[in-house]
């Protein structure tokens, strides 16, 4: 009974393992943002549809480095620019909820995986500080 319970203890570890392996490698490299789609805490919904910026994630030391820079009209005509800079934070993947943690100067940021293949990634995250969800379509280079 013993003997069984260690196998399954260690076939829940192999793949619980192999998950994290995966998508560190498919984290792995430098990403162009295509998109990028900001809601205010209003629920309007605003696009830039040619943001400017990368994001470069270092899986084997878990460094992220992002700089993007994009602009987008408010309901009142005003043109809003903005930006989204990281330098050489630690990030820690979260595998069973698929988000990453880091931090931006003082702030820590929750951001959420929504999708993530070989050569696409759709990432958004909540800034309580301007009251909107920034969600990031990404293309690998």
């Amino acid at each position: 009974m013993k003997f069984k319970f260690l196998i399954v203890a260690f076939l829940i570890c192999l793949f619980s393992c192999s998950k994290e392996n995966r998508v560190a490698k498919k984290l792995d490299g430098n990403w162009t943002v295509d998109f990028m789609q900001v809601q205010d805490g209003e629920g309007f919904m605003y696009f830039d549809s040619i943001p400017n910026g990368t994001f470069n994630f270092l899986s084997d030391e878990k460094i992220i480095n992002a700089n993007v820079a994009y602009k987008f009209l408010n309901l009142n005509g005003f043109t809003i620019k903005d930006t989204f800079k990281v330098e050489q934070e630690n990030y820690i993947f979260n595998s069973k909820f698929d988000r990453i943690y880091f931090k931006i100067a003082s702030d820590s940021i929750n951001a959420r995986i929504i999708l993530l293949t070989k050569k696409s990634m759709e990432l958004e995250y909540y800034d309580l500080n301007k009251f909107r969800l920034v969600r990031f379509i990404l293309s690998k280079d």
